[in-house]
């Protein structure tokens, strides 16, 4: 028995000298499979942190994709892909929270509060990461002098996508003949900006609408002005003023019995509920019911059993991870190293990234998508009612 069990020994001393070396089944070394050769993306939870649906949707969705590049032997370019998941963040805690980056993090993804985000990208910037926003509609990407900082991206068209809307609704609905004005509040940090901007499309498309520029906190100012809109007959008021402004002039339409309808360019929030008739354009209010998000739901319950309580977060993580591979898998020549400069080029031109039922070109001028769909909506009986469903173009940025 010597002899097998000294050729037996030789064989145990061989294969500990092989794996001590670094080398694993079918010649891939352990090199590569240590944290040196694993991508890490950072992720900043949503409110209501992992547990709370949101979070769990998002992580079952980024746990998809963790586990396809896993199995798929190649990897990304050859790299591991890990998320890591960092806790729910407000607007207080986010400058000071760990954000535990590296020269192996290749990007930031923030669920979080728009807030949150704003302080993020001055983090983001720091440590030369791409930070990549799962929303982004209150989030302005230029700095005070117009230029687009290169390393914010977002899934949702910045605010004012909605002076492109109600003007492209304008279009579709009524004639150049039609009675059309416009309420925008002076020295405002938005409205009087996207009131001059819907002014201009109308402008663009053959209409006259009457221009007129108030203090939002004066509201005698209302009942002047609804007195002047009411003798013109029939017809809309496009209003770029804060939510207490819109609805007091709703009020004023109600008392004086004027046939003028009002469209308001704001967030459609559940207080406007009872103002019956007002209308809105909105990119995500319908998108748990319109969205086209089952696919994605049933897709991660049939493949890996994950589950997914809310389909839009669930969505918006999706999203975002294919616009991240994308452009990882984009980047030219060997990955020894991350070439940071040319993962945000690359990321910038990505095309056809899946989003529900909408597939999304990112629009490089804009580090955003270049269209979404945008919901026409009507309060009925205390309820949003869609009126109908468009295709907008993010405007280009657009300043006074």
């Amino acid at each position: 028995m010597r002899g097998p069990m000294k050729f037996f020994s030789i064989i145990i001393a061989a294969s500990f000298l092989l794996f001590s070396a670094g080398w694993g089944v079918g010649g891939t070394a352990w090199g590569q499979q240590d944290k040196g050769w694993t991508w890490n993306v950072l992720v900043v939870a949503p409110e209501g942190g992992w547990e709370g649906n949101a979070g769990k949707s998002v992580h079952a969705a980024l746990s998809w994709h963790e586990a396809e590049i896993d199995e798929s032997g190649t990897g990304v370019r050859g790299h591991d892909l890990r998320f890591v998941y960092l806790p729910s963040m407000d607007e207080g805690s986010a400058a000071a929270a760990s954000l535990p980056a590296d020269k192996h993090t290749v990007a930031l993804l923030s669920f979080a509060a728009p807030e949150v985000d704003r302080i993020l990208i001055g983090r983001a910037a720091t440590l030369g990461v791409p930070l990549m926003l799962a929303g982004g509609e209150d989030v302005s990407f230029h700095r005070a002098d117009g230029r687009l900082l290169p390393f914010v991206f977002g899934l949702d068209l910045f605010r004012d996508y909605r002076s492109e809307a109600l003007a492209a609704y304008a279009v579709k609905t009524l004639t150049p003949q039609d009675h059309l004005a416009l309420m925008g509040s002076r020295f405002t940090v938005h409205q009087e900006r996207e009131a001059k901007l819907c002014q201009s499309l109308l402008l663009d498309a053959g209409f006259m609408p009457m221009p007129y520029w108030v203090d939002a906190s004066v509201t005698d100012t209302f009942a002047l002005l609804a007195e002047e809109v009411e003798s013109s007959g029939q017809g809309v008021l496009v209003a770029f003023m804060g939510n207490m402004a819109a609805k007091e002039m709703w009020r004023t339409f109600m008392r004086t019995f004027t046939p003028w309808r009002l469209w308001h360019c704001g967030r459609p929030e559940e207080s406007f509920l009872s103002f019956h008739g007002m209308v809105f354009a909105d990119q995500n209010l319908f998108l748990e019911k319109h969205g086209g998000f089952q696919e994605l739901k049933r897709r991660l319950w049939n493949t890996r059993t994950l589950q997914v309580p809310d389909s839009v977060a669930a969505g918006r993580a999706d999203t975002l991870a294919q616009w991240l591979l994308q452009g990882l898998n984009a980047l030219p020549g060997p990955l020894e190293s991350l070439d940071r400069p040319a993962l945000l080029d690359r990321l910038r031109r990505v095309e056809r990234i899946p989003f529900g039922n909408q597939v999304l070109d990112v629009n490089p001028e804009l580090q955003r998508p270049r269209r979404r769909q945008v919901y026409i909506l009507e309060i009925r009986d205390r309820e949003y009612f869609l009126l109908d469903t468009l295709s907008i173009q993010g405007p280009a940025y657009f300043s006074y």
